[in-house]
């Protein structure tokens, strides 16, 4: 270990001053500048210097954190401000005042967690309220509105995606190189894609980030006495963590079942065929495999899911075998389609969306093929076990990704996706530490040769005991590090809008809810009425009484096509959706400017970026 003091490196000691103050300078200045309505993208609504600020830090602590030195303190410094910069990136919303940060689900979640603040819903008749539940103790706590500190679950749980992923890394290897590695893969957060998996309320992405606690848990769990391991402070560790899990989302759970039974599966066949070996002296996950499979029948029996969810994409992919089923990846098809038709390209929305995972999931296959055919030798032996079990995990991953791909409509194949870029990220992590270690072994072989010639043979090939860095994993991981931090927020650069919830829009509907005419059901855009009911009413079943307003009926005679009075709701969101992200998709701009003119429908409230529409039944034709 290096006794070296900061003092003694006083180059990198002052770049991780500037770095610390260059982010401290970006956080009050992306503070004094509040949003002040609805904005169609956090990036390009926050000031250019705070992105410029927050990228000399990022790129002052990959500096510190991987050019060589001998100096772990300044190492760890780079480390410490790579993570505050990142999240100060994720907690952007909240430094910028935003009311809150989500739509479509996370607005159903906000009314679930309103309505247990209230009284009003018992957090035990819901199939998962763990999100809903910490908002809940936060906010009351912290004495913060329930918006925030639901934010600040997502936040929280990003924050253990981050501790504990280097954790794991430095549980399976014990080198210091190997946790810089992992937190920087960690900052990735190659699990948010913003595709069925966010940075928002969102149970299921909640639940992939805190897996990387229990990928901790699993690998210390592994190093344990195989006498008593069931009874250890890790055994127990692991139930109380995976009882958590299943609280988040039991569904994230049933999908970590299979990834465990993998595991069982590659333990069971080295005890077979490779007695000696390095896996067969592990501790077994038999006891725990069984643990989480009767926590999860336990915890689903009582609502239905798993005996529907079974049915459901069972049937779905008898469907598509048959030719009875929708098109193949449907839901994709479908995207694309639109993609298309907004003058974007499915190669450039990977580019922008996917390649930190690619880069990663090209590094786990060359890692997982390494250990398969036996070349991870020498120091890289002891991650050799923890690479065959993340590799299996992926690879058991795999047919339940398609089982969710098959079924008509459906986007949940992104969720396993997610799970499976958890494990890319610990093979990634680790396929980079033994890229690391092979450099290292040649420059000190190289070196020792280069030596006096009387010198022994077995001193000129002494292993190295630490990992030498190289100024390329930081250019590497930092272009990465960009590539995944302007497309972790929905944004028009990705084809979508901000999730953005302003105080006008919600007070706009929070109006409306309260002085409206419960008698009367509301119209809208992609659902927005319905969520915002929940939201703001802390509904304890899903509001689906309002509907949605086809293209054609906005454009031409709103009233004329439903047979009773409705509000029509069309909000900033809305306009600046359709238009600039959407690109006129569905709507256009001349739609909303035409709605005042058509006969029947009157305004009755607006606020600046909230519109409600009385809308009258014009009666029989005469």
């Amino acid at each position: 270990m290096s006794t070296q003091s900061p003092a003694r490196d006083p180059v990198r000691t002052l770049a991780l001053s500037i770095g610390f103050l260059t982010l401290a300078g970006s956080v009050f200045l992306a503070r004094g500048s509040p949003a002040t309505g609805y904005e169609l993208s956090l990036y390009t609504n926050t000031p250019l210097g705070v992105w410029a600020g927050l990228l000399l830090a990022l790129a002052i602590a990959a500096g510190v954190a991987f050019v060589p030195s001998g100096n772990d303190v300044t190492r760890s410094g780079g480390v410490a401000l790579a993570g505050l910069t990142v999240v100060t990136v994720i907690t952007m919303p909240i430094v910028r005042g935003y009311r809150y940060m989500g739509q479509h689900d996370a607005l159903t979640h906000l009314g679930w967690a309103r309505g247990i603040t209230q009284g009003s819903i018992n957090p035990f008749d819901l199939f998962y309220p763990g999100i809903h539940t910490t908002t809940t103790m936060l906010a009351s706590g912290l004495e913060i509105p329930v918006e925030r500190a639901m934010f600040l679950v997502v936040v929280l749980t990003a924050i253990v995606f981050f501790v504990f992923v280097p954790l794991t890394l430095w549980t399976i290897t014990e080198r210091r190189f190997a946790v810089v590695v992992g937190a920087f893969a960690a900052f990735l957060l190659l699990p948010i894609t913003t595709i069925s998996m966010y940075l928002s309320a969102h149970a299921m992405s909640q639940a992939v980030l805190y897996s990387a606690l229990l990928c901790y848990l699993f690998v210390a769990y592994l190093r344990t006495d195989r006498e008593r391991a069931a009874f250890t402070a890790v055994g127990v560790a692991f139930a109380v963590a995976a009882i958590a899990a299943v609280v988040y989302h039991p569904q994230f759970l049933a999908h970590f079942i299979v990834v465990v039974f993998a595991v069982c599966g590659v333990q069971y066949l080295a005890r077979r065929l490779a007695r000696d070996g390095p896996i067969a002296s592990q501790t077994p996950m038999y006891g725990q495999a069984l643990f989480l499979l009767g926590l999860f029948l336990v915890w689903s029996s009582n609502h239905g899911f798993f005996s529907g969810t079974i049915v459901h994409f069972a049937s779905s992919i008898v469907d598509f075998l048959t030719g009875a089923g929708g098109i193949f990846g449907g839901s994709a098809q479908t995207q694309a389609d639109s993609l298309t038709a907004v003058g974007g390209s499915l190669l450039e929305l990977f580019f922008r969306l996917f390649t930190p995972q690619f880069v990663f999931s090209v590094l786990a296959a060359v890692l997982g093929l390494a250990v398969v055919l036996g070349r991870c030798t020498g120091r890289l032996a002891s991650i050799r076990p923890e690479s065959w079990y993340f590799t299996a995990a992926v690879v058991a991953l795999v047919p339940l990704f398609f089982a969710y791909f098959f079924a008509p409509g459906s986007s949940m194949y992104f969720r396993v996706f997610g799970l499976m870029m958890v494990f890319v990220t610990l093979l990634g992590a680790l396929a980079i530490y033994a890229v690391a270690v092979r450099l290292t072994d040649d420059s000190a072989t190289d070196s020792a040769r280069g030596k006096n010639r009387r010198e022994s043979t077995r001193s000129s090939v002494t292993v190295p005991t630490t990992v030498s860095s190289h100024p390329v994993f930081a250019v590497v991981l930092g272009v990465l590090l960009v590539l995944s931090l302007v497309a972790i927020f929905p944004s028009p650069y990705t084809y979508t809008e901000s999730p953005h919830v302003s105080d006008t829009t919600m007070s706009g509907y929070e109006t409306a809810f309260a002085t409206g005419n419960d008698e009367v059901d509301y119209l809208g855009l992609r659902d927005g009425p319905n969520r915002f009911d929940d939201a703001v009413n802390a509904n304890e079943d899903r509001s689906w009484r309002h509907f949605d307003v086809p293209a054609d009926v906005l454009r031409s005679d709103v009233a004329g096509e439903y047979g009773e009075d409705r509000y029509l709701v069309l909000t900033e969101m809305d306009v600046e959706r359709e238009e600039i992200a959407y690109r006129g998709l569905r709507y256009s701009a001349g739609d909303f400017e035409g709605v005042e003119g058509q006969p029947n429908v009157d305004r009755i409230q607006s606020n600046g970026e909230f519109n409600r529409y009385y809308v009258h039944d014009p009666g029989p034709a005469v």
